[in-house]
This record gives structure tokens, sequence and C-alpha cells, in this order.
């Protein structure tokens, strides 16, 4: 049960837990980002899902996509650092969430 419960989490924060990647390391591709989530979480996201993500954050303007030999890489974002400022602020408010939940 904890490893569907585990795999929901990361589906479901998978944007926050890509904009943290990228923050903390270079630019990467799409590719990159899916094998990060496999290494780091042992989950293999389909490429679908990935890039339909990343598109959503550009669209967003929290990272930006350029052409780097022959692939699309993506950074970081000032707007995208905002956001993570953001949701930092709210762990607190997440864990009491999830506590109320289970308590």
């Amino acid at each position: 049960m904890t490893n569907i419960l585990e795999h929901r989490i990361i589906l479901d924060f998978m944007d926050i837990i890509i904009l943290k990647h990228l923050k903390d390391n270079h630019p990467m591709s799409g590719y990159d980002v899916v094998k990060y989530l496999h290494q780091k979480f042992h989950i293999l996201p389909s490429a679908g899902t990935v890039y339909s993500l990343l598109y959503a954050l550009e669209r967003r303007n929290f990272i930006e996509g350029t052409e780097n030999q022959n692939k699309r890489v993506y950074k970081l974002t000032q707007e995208g650092e905002k956001f993570l400022e953001k949701i930092n602020g709210t762990k607190d408010n997440i864990n009491t969430t999830f506590s109320s939940i289970f308590y």
C-alpha cells in the first residue's frame, strides 16, 4: 500500500519535483527528466506525461526550453524560482493537511 501512495504523491507533485530538480541542477532534456524520476523514485512515467508537463510548465513561464544539440533542454526561470519559494512556504500546511487526514 505504501508504494501506491508514494507513486500517487510523486505523480501528483511531479511538476514541483521537476522544478526543484532543475533549480538544483543544470538544464535537462525531457529524457533526462524521465531518467531522473526513474532513478530517484523508481517510477517510469511515460514520455507523453513528462513532455506534456514540461510544455505546461513552459507555458506558465516556470521553465524555459531551448534547442541544444538537436534536443530541447529546459531550465528554471525567475517565475519558476518564485513559485518554488511559495511552495516551500507551504510545507507546514501540507504536513498539517496530511496529518489531519491520517490521524
